[in-house]
């Protein structure tokens, strides 16, 4: 038997977000708005990601490109968070507990 083969986490989001992507070792993308070149790396590249992070502007402005690739790799994990900016006017405690409960579906608190 052959263990699971490790897979990639990729980061699509402003330049700040871009940033703690790489510093954490993962590949990344910065958003430019061409949501054609999003789906073309992550479909070129299916097989390789096993989670995407992207910054809530990109799934705003690429829903539909993201839906698409969300039904079309469902072996894929596709999670949204807010930028580093907009984290910084917001309690983080809360964000990430709700974000908890969201992904995990229990309620943990920090």
């Amino acid at each position: 038997m052959t263990a699971p083969r490790e897979r990639k986490v990729l980061v699509i989001g402003d330049p700040f977000l871009c940033l703690i992507g790489a510093a954490a070792g993962t590949d990344y993308l910065e958003f430019t708005e061409k949501c054609e070149e999003i789906e073309e790396l992550v479909s070129k590249n299916h097989g390789e990601y096993g989670v995407v992070i992207l910054s809530r502007t990109a799934d705003e402005k690429c829903h539909n490109v993201f839906e698409q690739l969300r039904e079309r790799y469902n072996d894929v994990l596709f999670i949204t968070v807010e930028t580093p900016k907009v984290l910084a006017e917001i309690d983080p405690k809360k964000y990430y507990e709700e974000m908890i409960r969201k992904y995990i579906g229990l309620k943990i608190s920090i």
